[in-house]
């Protein structure tokens, strides 16, 4: 194949990417164009060409609506109003365990050069998802090696002495595969005079993936990652303590394709363990135990093709969490668990050659609140170059245990409460899409509406100059808005990506807008793609504009009366 031609392949899958595959949306595998589910895919071209240098910043590059606000407490991630806490993030379609108070994933763990895709689908898919998949899911695909030997390192360097190294290894022979690779990150980070601050760094991380094909039935695949993050100390602080976590999973997956063709049974079991300790730097830096996580999930899948155009997938599922602090309810080291079984179906009928309908129910016993029943219905309609997509389904998410019984005090800064009467935040979240495909030319608007009762919200209290975080339940918040994005090929070797997103999150209780929701955000890519004598060349021009931040705080007045005060992030 030559240049030319290879340039147009990538072209065309900036573009329009018709004949990717995807599997998040209805946990089976279906070209992006066929899904009723719509779905935002980040290809590997794209996270190439953008020259992204971590996972994090590929996700906020290419997903209207998404932004972070870091701080000591983690990246602090949100899309459409919603913070982490309502992000499910799964890797290979297995759930990454969240580490802080604040539900934050640490995406530094995933060395974004062993990224195949990245599948993202905004609103509820709690009917096959389960708890947390209220706001959106990303699922990280990871790379399968293609040959039968390849390798790789890279290494770079960047202002605050930040520097990144890599190194990967593959091998892809007829009944196995093996994939490893290392990587070690580290800054010296910064602190602008009343501005930004970030911390001083070191993370060391490791992935291994071996995948066994007995026969043309038969797929085994076992997985394992390791993960340390170190964060240091300003200069001249008087802490005498810093922490360091580890993060280890492990997990196995099978999949077995009955002989009739009409039966594929898949079955997994996943372990994570995250390790938090405080670094005692006056004792020879000894590790003082924090914080220990257990996360187990089990999952049997059955997916049931009786002809071409109908599909049943239904199986069931048990999760188990496990919180050992030795700052929760106090200073008494306390182990907390939580647990919930899930019986979950979905089912997809093609109607006619341009209409699919897909409808899905999950029931959810938790240890803690008892059952829920989330449904889901969704359908696809297709005329020329436009398809039209709508969805209406329930979501669900239980408070985590850190948010019910996790007390401690913030670096002596603040204390953050837990709150043991909170109740499990449920909802209605309905959608609509247009998109339209031609040639080289990609146009879709995506207008929603969410609407979660018993919303849990963090707030700040302040009394005698003393600042506390507490979570509570709200009435409900309402999130409205619409998505736009846009793609197109303007010359040979020139493509215009743009999106657009509007978020109106509005609390109930108050009638003021979420704490530290954006409005309005944006983006917009100009990536040339070319040759220099004759290899492969991309240049690229990306930016991001989005409107302030609202911040809000209750401070007692003098007769002892609560106010309100919200400001705006400059």
């Amino acid at each position: 194949v030559n240049s030319d031609t290879k340039l147009d392949f990538i072209l065309e899958e900036k573009a329009i990417k018709l004949n990717e595959i995807v599997v998040t949306g209805t946990r089976t595998e279906k070209r992006l164009s066929e899904t009723p589910i719509l779905t935002n895919v980040i290809s590997k071209t794209s996270i190439v060409q953008s020259g992204s240098t971590s996972t994090l910043e590929t996700l906020q590059d290419n997903i209207p609506g998404m932004f972070t606000s870091p701080n000591a407490m983690g990246n602090n991630l949100k899309i459409r109003g919603l913070n982490s806490r309502y992000i499910l993030f799964l890797v290979d379609g297995e759930r990454l365990i969240s580490e802080g108070a604040g539900g934050n994933v640490n995406l530094d763990q995933i060395d974004p050069s062993t990224i195949e895709r990245i599948e993202v689908i905004n609103g509820s898919s709690s009917a096959l998802y389960g708890s947390n998949a209220v706001g959106a899911i990303i699922n990280i695909i990871t790379k399968e090696p293609v040959h039968k030997f390849e390798g790789g390192a890279e290494a770079s360097y960047s202002n605050y002495n930040t520097q990144t190294a890599r190194a990967n290894i593959g091998t892809n022979q007829k009944r196995y595969s093996i994939s490893a690779n290392g990587f070690r990150n580290s800054s010296d980070g910064f602190n602008i005079e009343d501005g930004a601050y970030a911390a001083k760094y070191q993370d060391y991380g490791a992935n291994l993936k071996l995948t066994l094909k007995p026969n043309e039935n038969l797929n085994l695949n076992f997985t394992g990652r390791y993960f340390q993050h170190e964060t240091f100390n300003m200069e001249n602080t008087m802490a005498t303590t810093h922490p360091i976590n580890h993060s280890l999973s492990g997990g196995f997956n099978g999949s077995y394709k009955f002989p009739n063709q009409k039966n594929v049974l898949n079955g997994c079991i996943n372990y994570n363990r995250y390790l938090d300790y405080n670094v005692l730097e006056l004792q020879d830096n000894e590790l003082m135990t924090d914080n220990i996580i257990d996360y187990l999930s089990a999952r049997v899948v059955d997916t049931w093709n009786p002809n071409e155009r109908f599909e049943v997938v239904g199986g069931i599922e048990y999760n188990y969490e496990s919180t050992y602090a030795t700052k929760t309810l106090g200073s008494t080291p306390t182990t907390k668990s939580v647990n919930d079984m899930n019986v979950f179906a979905q089912a997809e009928y093609e109607l006619t050659d341009n209409f699919d309908a897909v409808a899905g129910l999950r029931y959810t016993h938790h240890s803690e609140y008892g059952a829920a029943v989330t449904p889901k219905i969704a359908l696809m309609y297709e005329i020329g170059n436009f398809k039209f997509r709508g969805g209406v389904g329930s979501a669900y998410r239980s408070p985590s245990i850190k948010e019910l019984y996790y007390d401690f005090d913030h670096q002596g800064m603040f204390w953050v409460y837990g709150n043991p009467d909170l109740r499990p935040e449920k909802g209605l979240h309905s959608s609509l899409s247009m998109e339209y495909i031609k040639g080289f030319f990609n146009f879709s608007l995506s207008p929603y509406y969410n609407n979660i009762n018993n919303k849990i919200t963090q707030f700040s209290v302040i009394q005698d100059g003393q600042q506390s975080l507490y979570y509570k339940n709200v009435s409900s918040a309402t999130l409205k808005g619409f998505d736009a994005n846009i793609s197109f090929k303007v010359l040979k070797q020139v493509i215009i990506n743009g999106n657009y997103s509007f978020c109106d999150a509005i609390d109930n209780s108050t009638g003021l807008q979420l704490e530290e929701n954006v409005k309005h955000s944006g983006t917009i890519s100009l990536t040339w793609n070319g040759k220099i004598h004759r290899s492969p060349f991309s240049l690229q021009f990306a930016g991001r504009l989005t409107s302030p931040k609202l911040y809000g705080t209750i401070e007692t007045d003098d007769n002892g009366n609560e106010l309100t005060i919200y400001e705006e992030s400059k």
